[in-house]
């Protein structure tokens, strides 16, 4: 028997990562962007216009879902396949984990690239790792959205 795990408790997990993860890059970037000799000098605003496409698609879209089951009235508790969920809560661990590095660690992997330009070619392997992550997200929302699975809560 596959072990099953409540859909609304899946949700707000992911949901926690995500809006973990983008407010520790965020508080990395506004540190940057605050240093008067910071990575990005007079071109913050290019590395910001980097880094928001990166999470706020998902992330709008993953809050506005956890909104609007806030007010649904069902009694019957959803409960959807564990791999599912923990190949979504994994691989955007894994996302958050290559963002962070591609902001933090680019004067150690590449010193004789701009941070800029570096956060530009960091594109190439974040650009398929958000396509891949984005969709385990989107089959574990849908498929959650159609489980048919319930269990009756006891009042």
């Amino acid at each position: 028997m596959k072990q099953q795990l409540a859909v609304q408790e899946c949700k707000k997990r992911l949901l926690v990562v995500w809006l973990a993860g983008a407010g520790m890059l965020s508080l990395i970037l506004i540190g940057q962007s605050m240093q008067e000799e910071g990575p990005y000098l007079d071109r913050v605003s290019d590395a910001w216009a980097w880094f928001l496409p990166n999470v706020i698609p998902t992330l709008s879209l993953m809050v506005g879902v956890v909104v609007k089951d806030s007010g649904a009235t069902s009694t019957d508790k959803k409960v959807i396949d564990t791999f599912l969920f923990q190949l979504s809560f994994w691989l955007s661990i894994t996302y958050f984990l290559v963002l962070m590095a591609s902001i933090s660690l680019q004067p150690y992997f590449s010193p004789n690239i701009a941070p800029l330009d570096f956060l530009k070619q960091s594109n190439l392997w974040l650009g398929p790792m958000q396509g891949i992550v984005t969709l385990a997200l989107g089959v574990f929302f849908g498929k959650a959205e159609q489980s048919g699975t319930t269990v009756a809560q006891k009042k």
